[in-house]
């Protein structure tokens, strides 16, 4: 190698070696206090880009995490008002069944109508007031709403709940219904007290001169021989004639009344010792004071000029009566069409006046009779009411329920076909105001809120439509269990790459400090020794004013 002053050749190969383990004693330094092995694109690009990937899929997936737990939380609070919502229409359903029952009047119905009602309005509340996070979950506005549940664009569960309101869940009834017309084979009757037929002797009883009889209504009276009129009263009353009494004044005349029939003396000479005509006196056809009485629900208007007789025409042709006639003295009332017969006074007293009474006398069947219902017959005997006829429908196996019209006529309802045919008694279709016929059932939706126990027949469609109701909350919950399973899947999986990838970023960046430090120490050690060597090369210069000596 030339000496030379200008350029030290072994000095810049020593700044060289100096600056590069400068250099990487600097690299050690920041690797060491940082911990990362790639603090800057230059240490690895590659890996750095490997690095910021991997760490952007670990945030991601921690905020995945995150919202799949929320959707757990939302869908957890959802079945919770949900359960509540089942128990909601349970209670419905109870309601239904009791109501549904042939114990229950109808001011019983009305009872459990107002808690049924007040339990439908509840089920809307709770749908319409369960939220998370301020946003309604159960009133059909949380629908198709996606959950990003992974690290990339469109990772997504989407899951949705239905309006669970009264108004939103809906349920199915099958029906058959038939109406019967009215009632030919029952009728009822309402018989009064007699108006009785009474006679008074025109003088003062005369003593008979020997023994003689009178014929009263038909039955000999003996008569004694100068017996007083206290005497013969008493003898007549003796006789045991129906309905029939005899009494004395203080003026020796005698009265005789009939309280059953028409009152009819004959026999010449006893007539004559009684003092009495020898003649027929029909029943009391007397005039009927002013009033109003009410026949099954219709006024009818006393005037005050009408005899018994007329009012009786009257009543005749009022609404649901076959007839009404005077018969031995008693009004005789009787209905057609499965009608009762009811009477009230409108003004006190009318009624006696006819020698009626207020009250119902319900309609009966007059004669022993059967029909068949779905192919099982149903056997009535004679004097059963309508509600008896009813409730032999209902104790039946026919599948068929029976309920009584507002107007006395027969109501048959099933979630099933209805086949009516005649008993083997036969005219048991007449008598009931049925005919033979096929009725098909038809399925029919409703909602719950338009539900109602008020009737029976209404009880029956509740408790089949509150069945397809649960199923619907049922099925809504099903769901929200999958997707609560399918959350709880997706978050373990999550954390399973979250920690997979965390490990791999730490693997491409992290510091390996055994390495940096022994790195450090030698980088000191050559940074060091360059340091002396460039003092000694920096020296060689020198040597040349040795040689100019």
């Amino acid at each position: 190698m030339a000496l030379s002053v200008n350029t030290n050749i072994t000095s810049l190969g020593v700044q060289k070696n100096l600056n590069k383990a400068a250099d990487a004693l600097s690299t050690s330094m920041n690797r060491l206090s940082s911990g990362l092995k790639i603090n800057s694109a230059k240490d690895d690009a590659a890996g750095m880009q490997i690095a910021n990937r991997l760490g952007n899929q670990v945030k991601g997936l921690n905020v995945a995490i995150a919202n799949a737990n929320n959707g757990v939380s939302i869908a957890q609070t959802a079945e919770g008002a949900m359960q509540e919502s089942t128990n909601t229409l349970q209670r419905l359903r109870e309601l239904a069944l009791q109501a549904s029952n042939g114990d229950k009047s109808d001011a019983d119905r009305v009872s459990l109508q107002q808690e049924f009602t007040a339990k439908v309005g509840e089920l809307t509340r709770t749908a319409n007031t369960t939220t998370f996070g301020g946003r309604n979950l159960l009133d059909g506005s949380f629908n198709n709403v996606a959950f990003q549940i992974g690290a990339d664009a469109n990772q997504t569960i989407s899951f949705g709940m239905t309006d669970i309101s009264a108004t939103g869940l809906k349920g199915t009834y099958s029906e058959a219904k038939t109406n019967g017309a009215a009632m030919t084979g029952l009728s009822a009757t309402s018989i009064g007290s007699a108006v009785n037929a009474s006679v008074t002797g025109a003088a003062a009883a005369v003593k008979p001169a020997a023994d003689t009889t009178v014929k009263i209504n038909g039955t000999d009276v003996a008569l004694a021989k100068d017996a007083t009129a206290a005497d013969m009263a008493k003898a007549i009353n003796d006789a045991g004639i129906s309905g029939v009494s005899a009494s004395a004044d203080t003026a020796g005349k005698i009265t005789l009344k009939s309280a059953n029939a028409d009152l009819v003396v004959a026999g010449t000479a006893g007539a004559a010792a009684l003092g009495v005509a020898e003649a027929s006196t029909k029943a009391k056809d007397s005039l009927v004071p002013a009033g109003t009485i009410t026949v099954n629900g219709e006024d009818l208007v006393l005037k005050g000029t009408e005899k018994v007789s007329e009012v009786v025409t009257s009543i005749e042709g009022m609404a649901g009566i076959a007839s009404a006639k005077l018969n031995n003295g008693r009004i005789e009332i009787t209905s057609k069409d499965g009608s009762d017969v009811a009477l009230s006074n409108k003004t006190s007293g009318a009624l006696s006046a006819l020698g009626l009474a207020p009250g119902t006398s319900q309609a009966k069947l007059q004669a022993d009779t059967s029909i068949s219902l779905n192919g099982v017959e149903v056997k009535f005997k004679k004097g059963d009411t309508a509600d008896a006829i009813v409730s032999s429908i209902n104790s039946a196996s026919t599948g068929v329920t029976a309920s009584k019209n507002s107007d006395g006529t027969l109501a048959l309802f099933a979630d099933k076909d209805i086949v009516i045919a005649d008993g083997s008694a036969g005219g048991g279709l007449s008598a009931l105001g049925l005919d033979a016929r096929k009725t098909a059932a038809v399925t029919l939706e409703t909602t719950v809120s338009d539900l109602s126990v008020l009737t029976a027949a209404s009880a029956q469609q509740a408790i089949q439509a509150l069945d397809g109701a649960m199923q619907q909350i049922d099925s809504q919950r099903s769901q929200l269990g999958a997707v609560q399973n399918r959350f709880s899947s997706t978050v373990s999986n999550l954390q399973s790459i979250a920690q997979n990838s965390t490990a791999a970023k730490g693997r491409v960046e992290d510091a390996d400090f055994a390495a940096e430090t022994a790195e450090l120490t030698k980088q000191q050690t050559l940074q060091q020794a360059s340091t002396a060597i460039l003092s000694q090369a920096n020296q060689l210069p020198s040597s040349v004013l040795k040689l100019l000596q």
